[in-house]
């Protein structure tokens, strides 16, 4: 009985090393679920992918690259801004010369208008000068004929007698050629033929034509170097039934017939008695 006694005076207590290892083992655990808590609180946080992590190492290596897309984007931002900066710049350049262009095109449109305005005048007044003239020459012209008419109507010196059916034809003799002639409906000489060649004698029948001595009425216009031409001329035409009368002409003057017109081929002569 003693020795347990004595025994049980002496047991090691344990109590202080359970208190011991039961603290241990409560820290162990709060420790374990702070780590759990902190680890889910950074996965939360990454999934909604925003927030620092509290690691200052981490978040200084995943600044940097942000800040660099940040930069990079500013500078594209600015880039873009300035593109359409410049692109408006350009479009208002190009507007102010296009609005410049259809100022000068419209300048030009009006003064080739203008120009061509006075181009159309100019050219009327010219038609209506070049008719004018036309109209000038033409009076100058038919001025010239009456005169020349007018002469060549002096220049018959025989004065009609009583009128009949038959028409005075002349022959003007010169030496070197014969001419024929009769008179129109205003009594002025107007030309039949001129004959140059040497067988002009022989010829002045067949160039009177239907001018017959029932119709017509020879007139020589004699001139002082040719008499013995027309008194060939004479008595031939006498034997073939012409009614022949005659006037002196001067050789030094101009030709009797010279100035004459060709005779119209539907104008008739009209007739007169020398």
């Amino acid at each position: 009985m003693g020795r347990r006694k004595k025994g049980s005076e002496n047991a090691v207590n344990l109590f202080s090393f359970q208190d011991v290892l039961a603290c241990l083992t409560g820290v162990l655990i709060m420790v374990s679920l702070l780590l759990c808590i902190d680890g889910l609180s950074n996965n939360m946080e990454a999934a909604k992918g925003a927030k620092a992590s509290g690691d200052p190492v981490t978040d200084a290596a995943r600044l940097q690259p942000l800040t660099e897309e940040v930069a990079t984007l500013r500078r594209t931002l600015e880039q873009r801004k300035g593109g359409v900066d410049v692109t408006r710049n350009d479009v208002d350049v190009l507007e102010d010369r296009l609005k410049q262009m259809a100022a000068n095109i419209e300048q030009e449109t009006a003064r080739i208008a203008d120009a061509q305005a006075r181009l159309d005048a100019a050219r009327s007044e010219g038609a209506t000068v070049d008719a004018r003239v036309l109209a000038l020459r033409q009076q100058l012209e038919d001025a010239r004929r009456e005169t020349r008419r007018v002469e060549l109507r002096e220049r018959v010196r025989f004065r009609p007698g009583p009128r009949y059916a038959k028409s005075p034809v002349f022959i003007e003799t010169t030496p070197t050629r014969v001419i024929l002639g009769e008179l129109d409906a205003d009594r002025t000489p107007m030309l039949i033929a001129r004959l140059d060649d040497p067988n002009a004698d022989a010829r002045i029948v067949g160039s009177l034509g239907a001018r017959l001595p029932d119709s017509s009425y020879m007139v020589f216009v004699v001139h002082e170097d040719a008499i013995a031409r027309f008194a060939a001329l004479r008595d031939e035409l006498t034997r073939r039934g012409y009614e022949v009368g005659w006037q002196l002409w001067p050789s030094d003057g101009p030709s009797f017939m010279d100035g004459t017109e060709p005779v119209a081929a539907s104008k008739p002569a009209d007739g007169g008695a020398p």
